[in-house]
């Protein structure tokens, strides 16, 4: 193999603490690690995603700002983030992000100080994806077309370069293979990467992959022997499981192989790694941790956060011993669902209805509304075929572009009603920017002792601890 730059994004404050820390990291944490990870030598790292758009909102925080406040501390470290182009809110007239709405959206990110864009299309709708990457390079972002990865069979290694071929006709500058699964194995890298490398020509390809089956560190160090071009990687408090690769555990491996130039720096990495631990012990935020092997994986391909969950809600019901029969439940309605890529919107709207089947109720006597939608062909055509008497029993509905552009026209140039279409929202509890917003602080456990005891001291006449090396007495005067 010849000498190549493999570059690497870090995605530790978008994909990694929304699995691992169930999306806590608000804007103060994302200040923390901005000096280390700002001299690591990272191609990128990802600031918002769908996802933390709605942690934001939740948060009461505006996602702009988010961008804002990376933007003016993260130094030149490129800002990236991801865009869904199909929402699950179910607003009526949002459930495709239309031209002029993505536009306006990439638009503001740019303003903010994005550089990046991944654009996720689940269904591949090239008449949709071609104005958004249009739109992407017009605001002046690198735009990334995602590639959905799945296990399925028929899909070759022909089909997803054919398909990758047509990303870049459409006007991506990078292509993305995206196995927010984990379900890409080091023996399919082998012949699918290179196929999308050759397919590709000068156009870059670029790497997801998770953890679900403990391969995707394996995946992430082939990938880079075979012509991939930029991995996604988070740090290792959030990393692993159904989080991504760790990025120090690749360098260890990498900076022993001559091919592989200039990696980012190690101990900048563990640095900021060394943030964000201290964020999660301190706040209780559970430890990253690996997963174990298991062919269920494969069989109902729950990406990330939705995986995640999967697997507390079956613990919670006393039976984590039948997540096989889950998996195979899961695997029927997405089938039944037309076998559309297990990303958002889609993926947890068939986990659910897959649980509702498994806790007892009739197979679809409730059906989820994302469901619905797909059913009705709001999102557009599936690769496969739906269940014609559940299409019978909801109905067909016009095509949503159809109808979106006039309404899109009414966005005018407010950025407090562009966020609320976009997260389906009001635009009365979309947050505003606050004034200022100064990095968490990490306190030692004295500093979070006393801390604790003044905030609780109005309640108590008298408030003492004494323990070896510790004296506090708080008295209440009057």
């Amino acid at each position: 193999m010849s000498s190549h730059r493999l570059t690497f994004t870090d995605t530790s404050l978008t994909d990694g603490q929304t699995v691992v820390w169930s999306g806590a990291l608000d804007n103060r944490m994302l200040l923390s690690p901005a000096g280390a990870l700002s001299s690591s030598g990272l191609a990128a790292v990802e600031v918002l995603s769908p996802a933390v758009l709605d942690q934001c909102l939740a948060r009461d925080e505006h996602p702009l700002q988010r961008v804002e406040l990376a933007c003016r501390n993260y130094g030149s470290i490129p800002l990236r983030a991801t865009v869904n182009l199909l929402t699950g809110h179910g607003r009526p007239g949002a459930d495709v992000l239309g031209p002029t709405t993505v536009y306006a959206w990439l638009s503001a990110l740019a303003t903010a100080g994005l550089q990046q864009v991944v654009l996720l299309d689940p269904l591949l709708d090239l008449a949709r994806l071609k104005p958004a990457l249009g739109s992407a390079t017009t605001a002046g972002l690198t735009a990334i077309a995602a590639l959905p990865y799945t296990a399925d069979d028929g899909m070759s290694d022909e089909i997803y370069a054919q398909r990758a071929e047509s990303l870049v006709a459409a006007g991506a500058a990078r292509v993305m293979l995206r196995d927010e699964s984990g379900v890409l194995t080091p023996d399919r890298a082998h012949t699918l990467l290179p196929a999308l490398v050759s397919a590709l020509g000068s156009t870059p390809l670029d790497l997801h992959t998770r953890c679900h089956t403990a391969l995707g560190t394996v995946v992430a160090l082939e990938a880079g022997r075979l012509g991939v071009s930029s991995i996604d990687t988070t740090l290792p408090s959030v990393a692993n499981g159904a989080s991504l690769p760790s990025l120090p555990s690749l360098i260890r491996v990498l900076q022993h192989d001559q091919d592989f130039q200039d990696l980012p720096d190690l101990d900048s990495l563990l640095s900021a790694d060394t943030v964000l631990a201290e964020i999660a012990d301190q706040e209780g935020f559970p430890a990253a941790a690996p997963w174990s092997f298991d062919l269920a994986t494969y069989v109902h391909q729950l990406p990330g956060e939705v995986a995640a969950d999967v697997r507390s809600a079956l613990r919670e019901r006393g039976r984590w011993a039948d997540l096989h029969e889950f998996a195979a439940e899961c695997a029927v309605v997405r089938r039944e669902m037309g076998s559309p890529p297990m990303v958002a919107p889609f993926a947890r709207a068939i986990a659910e209805q897959a649980m509702c089947h498994f806790d007892g109720e009739q197979r679809y006597e409730s059906l989820r509304p994302v469901l619905r939608r797909l059913l009705q062909g709001v999102y557009g055509t599936a690769d496969g075929d739906l269940r014609t008497d559940l299409q019978e029993r909801v109905g067909l509905v016009l095509s949503p572009e159809a109808s979106s552009p006039a309404v899109e026209a009414d966005l005018g140039t407010d950025e407090e009603v562009l966020i609320a279409w976009v997260a389906g929202v009001t635009v009365a509890t979309v947050p505003r920017r606050v004034n200022a917003v100064r990095p968490y602080e990490t306190l030692t456990p004295y500093e979070s002792l006393a801390r604790g005891l003044l905030d609780r001291a109005g309640r108590y006449a008298t408030l003492s601890v004494h323990a070896p090396g510790v004296r506090i007495h708080l008295q209440q005067e009057g």
